[in-house]
């Protein structure tokens, strides 16, 4: 022990000694491993902690496929029929609950409506996850069966917000929809169930994991009696103890095939089974550990960088551990004495790395997608802080023990008879540093090429024609809640219209309105509302009946959302009276009747029959990366209880806003207007993953950048400094600046271009493991790989320059006087 406490305060004092070295290596180290803490506790947060819920390994979500349609949409939303055949017939699942997301308008006080996002469940959805409220009670089985019933359960943050901190929230109302409903039970502080979506890929753009009102879900006699559509469910299940994801879905998938056969449907359904956790993060994991991996790549370039620099301090303190040898010193002391040095950086730069990462992290936070899922879990909690320490043990043994291994090599005798052993022992550790620089630069270009495939995607993204114009637009959404807009003859559909049209009307009417409508999906939020069309006059089999969005438009949508119409016209208000007229995508034309005429044709969709009037150029309105078949059909024709008002202004949003609350408010202060934004913020916010993960990847990719160059100039400069006699000799030969230039920068093309060949070679084998994260940019982009390739040359091109023009300047006198 006194050994090793002398060879750290004997490292202490050769760092002290050595100040611009000791700071570079510490802030590499802090940089580096900062910045991996801080992903992986992002990493650790969403995808690696397991949720709280009773073993919740057991858990599973699953969906139906249906042979027809799978080429398009590969996982469909559950049929409530099905579901329940399944669970009582399954011999591998526990018990399964049924749930569907819902929006609750809740009224309190004298103010106007909020919608909180919540969950239709069935009674057993928390004992399936091993949840028992904190107070009260969960449902009662016969409560999923009873139409209208008017009990909630509410998560604990909503009994603070809703109720404060009174006592007795139980039995409590709450106004939902213009009804009352009773508080029945309260679930535990640490309650939070992740947002899912009914369709497969995760929680949509802007959808944050907050349930905070659960109700029952009382199934529609359509659910009970349709087994080929009414696909509008999630099942969440728990296997029974000791089976696999794979066996339950091996036998859910063979008994939902034998259920289409048995019961000849006109499709073939089967079923698809995958873990909870998977069902929440699989859209966003692969870009997770991309991150992480990224990151840990510059960290090992920093490393490289650091050996590099330990090397030259080794072959500098040759003759001091010759002379420590000759005095008796063994191979074992001085390993130790050299690998002391590393572990002190290691150690201070892993304390100042933690202590940065706990800045990152809120960073991170900040600028993440806000539908990233378990981002107010993110921390840097005790496992983080292991994984750093482990970090920084791998860190020390990753840039220390090369040096340190040197040391074994020691030949006293030869080191102290002449300078010309140093030499040639320096010149031996230049070449190891090569190849560390060589390994550098494949490293680099492999992340290089990552983040250009990616900011390259994400280019096409933001650059490809839209067919829509989204500047100067507000969107508002309205949700009717009042009790009106659902009862009466027609289900409220005239007490929804006439609010449409007196709506419509105040809007147009204000001098800063250029033009105003209405759609009933939020724009850039999926694909929904998808449903097969059908030509009477050419009946084709299931799987090949073309599928298309529906969407109810009010007159003046196409032209406030300036989407062009190649042939006819848009919706009139004239037009009420032929309530079957519809507009449709190009692309829905195409496929609906290829190599034909739409035009005046007539088809079917949803269980109505409809008459093209109109077709509108192929606008991204669904998602920016897909070219959907759309059908819009006028709204008159079903109102929507959730209407999108679109409002094309002079005025910024923060100007004109509080107007258009104003205005709808006015005319029925008992509607919700949840969300209010441009309609340039709804397509930032559908591109937020793509632009926080181009974003962090770059940041990553340059740093890797500049690292690479920094050890191309280390080992160059070092190299020249041993060779500083050579070089005068070969000026006092007469060799010209230009001479000793390219002498110095074909010394340093031997690393540079190995090192862009093999990482040339690495990238092109590890693309394609980020294919599903591009869009219309290929895994083996020539473009992309030869710019990363470029970059890396043009920056080693800079870093060598230095040294070989400070070769060039050698004095030959100077170089002829020396030993």
């Amino acid at each position: 022990m006194a050994n090793l406490s002398n060879e750290f305060l004997y490292a202490f004092r050769g760092l002290r000694k050595s100040p611009g070295f000791a700071i570079t290596s510490i802030l590499t180290l802090a940089l580096g491993i900062g910045a991996v803490t801080a992903v992986f506790s992002v990493v650790n947060s969403v995808l690696l902690r397991p949720y709280a819920f009773r073993e919740p390994g057991e858990l599973i979500v699953w969906r139906e496929t249906m042979r027809e349609v799978r080429g398009r949409y590969p996982l469909l939303p559950d049929n409530y029929k099905h579901y329940l055949y399944l669970k009582a017939h399954s011999k591998t699942i526990a018990d399964a609950a049924i749930l569907q997301n819902a929006s609750f308008a809740v009224t309190v006080g004298e103010n106007h409506p909020q919608v909180v996002s919540g969950l239709s469940v069935s009674s057993n959805f928390f004992p399936v996850l091993g949840i028992t409220p904190a107070l009260g009670r969960s449902f009662l089985p016969e409560e999923d069966r009873k139409v209208g019933s008017n009990v909630v359960v509410i998560t604990w943050s909503a009994s603070e917000r809703f109720f404060g901190t009174e006592q007795g929230v139980l039995g409590r109302s709450l106004q939902i929809g213009g009804e009352q409903k009773t508080v029945v039970g309260v679930l535990p502080k640490t309650f939070a169930f992740p947002a899912v979506n009914e369709m497969a890929g995760g929680a949509r753009p802007g959808e944050l994991s907050r349930y905070e009102i659960f109700q029952t879900l009382v199934p529609q006699e359509q659910d009970l009696t349709t087994d080929d559509s009414a696909f509008s469910f999630l099942v969440l299940a728990r296997l029974r103890q000791g089976v696999s994801v794979k066996t339950a879905g091996t036998e859910l998938d063979e008994m939902q095939q034998a259920y289409s056969l048995s019961n000849h449907l006109p499709v073939h359904l089967g079923t698809w089974v995958e873990p909870l956790s998977e069902e929440v993060t699989g859209s966003i994991s692969k870009a997770l550990w991309l991150l992480l991996a990224a990151v840990l790549a510059v960290l090992l370039i920093g490393c490289v960088n650091l050996a590099s620099l330990q090397l030259a301090r080794c072959v500098a303190r040759d003759r001091d551990n010759a002379v420590r040898a000759a005095l008796g010193a063994g191979h074992r002391h001085l390993f130790q004495v050299a690998f002391a040095e590393s572990l002190v950086l290691s150690a201070v730069g892993a304390f100042t790395g933690v202590l940065l990462a706990f800045t990152v992290v809120r960073g991170f936070v900040a600028i993440a997608p806000a539908n990233l899922p378990r981002l107010n879990e993110v921390h840097v909690s005790w496992p983080v802080l292991l994984f750093a320490a482990g970090l920084s043990i791998l860190t020390a043994l990753g840039f220390g023990i090369l040096p340190a291994l040197r040391t074994l090599q020691t030949d006293p005798q030869q080191l102290l008879q002449s300078g010309s052993a140093r030499i040639f022992s320096a010149r031996k550790a230049t070449s190891t540093r090569r190849v560390l620089v060589t390994f550098e630069i494949a490293t680099t270009v492999v992340l290089l090429v990552f983040t250009g495939l990616v900011a390259r995607s994400f280019s096409k993204v933001l650059n490809q024609d839209r067919a829509f114009d989204s500047t100067s637009t507000i969107v508002a959404q309205v949700d009717l809640v009042s009790p009106k807009y659902s009862q009466g003859a027609d289900s409220g559909a005239s007490a929804r219209s006439a609010f449409v049209d007196r709506s419509l009307d105040r809007l147009r009417s204000n001098a800063n309105v250029q033009s105003a409508a209405i759609t009933s999906t939020m724009p850039l939020t999926g694909e929904i509302n998808i449903y097969s069309v059908r030509r009477p006059d050419r009946p084709l089999p299931e799987s090949e009946t073309p599928m298309a969005n529906l969407r109810n438009v009010s007159p003046l949508y196409f032209a406030t959302m300036r989407i062009p119409l190649s042939k006819g016209q848009e919706f009139q208000e004239k037009e009420r009276e032929h309530p079957h007229d519809a507009v449709i995508s190009q692309k829905a034309a195409e496929v609906a009747w290829p190599g034909e005429s739409a035009l005046g044709r007539t088809f079917q969709i949803n269980g109505g029959t409809y008459s093209v009037t109109g077709i509108a150029s192929d606008a991204r309105i669904a998602d920016l990366k897909i070219d959907t078949p759309v059908v819009y059909l006028p709204y008159w024709h079903d109102p929507p209880s959730s209407v999108f008002f679109l409002i094309r202004t002079s005025q910024p949003l923060n100007a004109f806003g509080p107007t258009i609350r104003r205005e709808l408010w006015s005319i029925d202060p008992e509607i919700a207007i949840p969300v209010m934004k441009s309609l340039n913020g709804q397509i930032n916010e559908s591109l937020a993953a793509e632009r926080f993960q181009t974003t962090v990847l770059s940041c990553f990719g340059l740093s890797a950048l500049m690292l690479a160059a920094l050890g191309i100039y280390g080992v160059l400069a070092y190299s020249v400094s041993l060779r500083t006699q050579e070089f005068g000799v070969r000026v006092a030969l007469g060799a010209t600046k230009n001479g000793v230039i390219r002498l110095v920068l074909l010394d340093a093309s031997s690393p540079i271009l190995v090192g862009l060949t093999v990482g040339t070679a690495m990238a092109a084998g590890t693309t394609q493991w980020i294919h599903s994260l591009l869009y219309e940019t290929t895994s083996a982009d020539p473009a992309t790989i030869a710019f990363s390739a470029g970059a890396l040359l043009l920056a080693a091109s800079l870093a060598a320059v230095i040294p070989a023009y400070r070769a060039s300047n050698a004095d030959p006198m100077r170089a002829l006087r020396q030993e």
